[in-house]
């Protein structure tokens, strides 16, 4: 498989080999969508399966399923339909003499970076920031009492509900990631417009168009 397709399937470790095709779809085939920092591309097999791959900066993700056409469109189906990572409560450390603190950890306890963390206060707005790979904290001049955390980062399909926040001093709350299929992309019901090589991807966030590579 030729660049940059081969980039996107490599960063998300989807270079399976294409199906054998019996009767090849018209359709079947490698299509590729490139731009600064950002690598794309979707496989089409004959026997009506698909593969799909991103990478763009930090964040990589992958997708498979099932394909068929449906008038001037592609209607793409996750199979199996991924399941979303979720955000539970784990346990409360003490620390004493410290400030209130949160960690959220992945499985192997490393605290994980780069997640939207929002704070509902007993009065007043809401606090919005984001995890930095290590414990967070309160800015030290907030003086209200914390009631719940939600912790979102939606490149991921991460959304947590509201969890619950006993903030006292010489504490720290941990909250543990369960990843389920972290990084994979649910693209039930997603649709593909076909302009002759060209697919048309409208997906949150932006549109993408992918261009077939001819053999």
């Amino acid at each position: 498989m030729r660049e940059p397709l081969g980039v996107a399937l490599v960063a998300v470790s989807l270079l399976a080999p294409a199906a054998a095709a019996q009767t090849p779809a018209s359709l079947a085939g490698d299509y590729v969508h490139s731009q600064v920092e950002l690598v794309a591309g979707i496989r089409l097999n004959a026997d009506g399966t698909f593969q799909y791959g991103l990478t763009v900066g930090s964040l990589d993700e992958r997708a498979q399923g099932r394909w068929k056409r449906s008038g001037d469109a592609i209607e793409l189906t996750s199979d199996p339909r991924p399941v979303a990572p979720t955000v539970t409560a784990g346990a409360i450390e003490e620390t004493p003499g410290k400030a209130f603190a949160v960690r959220l950890v992945a499985p192997n306890g490393s605290d994980v970076p780069g997640v939207d963390v929002t704070i509902a206060f007993d009065t007043g707005e809401l606090l919005t920031d984001y995890t930095r790979g290590e414990a967070w904290h309160l800015p030290p001049e907030e003086r209200r009492t914390p009631r719940s955390i939600t912790f979102a980062k939606p490149s991921y399909r991460l959304q947590s509900e509201p969890l619950p926040l006993d903030a006292k001093p010489g504490r720290t709350a941990t909250f543990l990631l369960i990843p389920n299929d972290f990084g994979v992309a649910d693209l039930t019901g997603t649709r593909l417009e076909v302009e002759g090589t060209t697919l048309t991807l409208h997906r949150e966030g932006g549109t993408m168009r992918f261009k077939r590579i001819e053999d």
